[in-house]
């Protein structure tokens, strides 16, 4: 959790020098399209962290520059996690945990040359939390499933393909926060081996990097 903190406060300060140095570039789209895909790093609570492996976490979304990098939008995200084997003993036991919601987004873009700019959003919305795997096919006759909103605090960097070019490619970090307590119910077991009560209390967290693709649409 710190190496990855660290690396998103270097990104943050390097964000405020160019911010502070550049000359301001009349680069300022009326909108974009975009497509983020990530990996989830780091995942807690505890029992989160032991019993999954995290695979994807998307996003498509529409933003619009409402006053000079000011930016609004809306859009959809889907994170997967597969079960960790290796912590039910090697059973064999199967399965997925998914999470697909949407959300409005808010955040604020600065190019600091005339190719790359820098961006710093958050996302809040909600979300289903469905658990897929063998015990809950067995118990439930399908997925367990549970709601929740969450918040996704995102820093970006994008370049644009070429000078002028409306295509540009993000490197992206965030840290994603569902206000739900994973616990036994979500994984559809009265126990797991290793888990105590104290290992399922805090909200489900994780940090994700990745890359985009962005459509920059117009010119103000």
């Amino acid at each position: 959790m710190v190496k990855f903190s660290w690396k998103i406060s270097l990104l943050v300060v390097l964000f405020l020098s160019l911010n502070v140095q550049g000359q301001s570039i009349p680069y300022s789209p009326k909108g974009t399209f975009n497509i983020t895909l990530g990996v989830p790093a780091k995942p807690n609570n505890f029992a989160f962290e032991r019993t999954m492996e995290g695979l994807l976490n998307a996003g498509l979304d529409y933003r619009y520059n409402v006053y000079k990098g000011l930016t609004f939008g809306i859009g959809a995200k889907y994170a997967l996690f597969t079960l960790n084997s290796f912590a039910f003993n090697n059973l064999p036991i199967s399965g997925s945990y998914q999470m697909p919601g949407g959300y409005v987004m808010a955040g604020y873009e600065k190019f600091t040359t005339d190719r790359i700019s820098f961006t710093g959003s958050i996302r809040a919305g909600y979300s289903l939390m469905m658990s897929f795997n063998d015990s809950c096919q067995l118990k439930l006759g399908g997925p367990h499933i549970a709601e929740s909103f969450f918040l996704e605090p995102q820093v970006e960097m994008t370049m644009l393909a070429d000078l002028g070019s409306p295509h540009g490619f993000t490197m992206l970090f965030g840290y994603n926060l569902y206000f739900h307590e994973f616990g036994r119910e979500d994984l559809c077991m009265n126990e797991v081996s290793g888990l105590l009560d104290e290992h399922y209390v805090g909200i489900t967290r994780y940090f994700s990097i990745g890359f985009g693709y962005r459509y920059f649409m117009g010119r103000n």
